[in-house]
């Protein structure tokens, strides 16, 4: 699923190979994706959501409670997280894709940034190989 050099670790390509097949499942019913997260701790995938109950509820908030809410969870132990939202990405030609965006981080807090560009063809979701970022 990674092309190009990038060789993610099992337990990232174990949760972006989930958060993708959610994504999948999502799009074809909303415009675009909710912000989530999914973090693997002893061979369990947990998947967290933001509280979008308060009076600010834009995407950048979500984000961000959801970044803590993986602090919270993964510190002091050996977990990975990725971190899920939408994205626009620009063409060389000026064209726009949505994107899923995903921020994997391993227990060394090393990140990865990948944008999947993703087609909407008839009612399926056709989700494209991650761009170089």
């Amino acid at each position: 699923m990674i092309n190009g050099s990038t060789k993610l670790a099992t337990p990232l390509q174990t949760l972006i190979d989930r958060a993708l097949a959610l994504c999948e499942l999502m799009l074809p019913h909303c415009n675009a994706i909710y912000p989530f997260a999914a973090v693997y701790n002893d061979g369990e995938v947990d998947c967290l959501f933001a509280e979008d109950t308060l009076s600010v509820n834009n995407e950048s908030y979500l984000i961000e409670q959801l970044q803590w809410r993986i602090i919270d969870t993964t510190t002091d132990t050996n977990g990975y997280s990725v971190l899920v939202y939408a994205a626009t990405v620009q063409t060389e030609h000026l064209k726009k894709l949505d994107a899923i965006a995903i921020t994997a981080t391993a227990p060394n807090g090393e990140e990865t940034m990948l944008l999947y560009p993703y087609f909407r063809i008839n009612k399926k979701i056709v989700v494209s190989p991650p761009l170089n970022t």
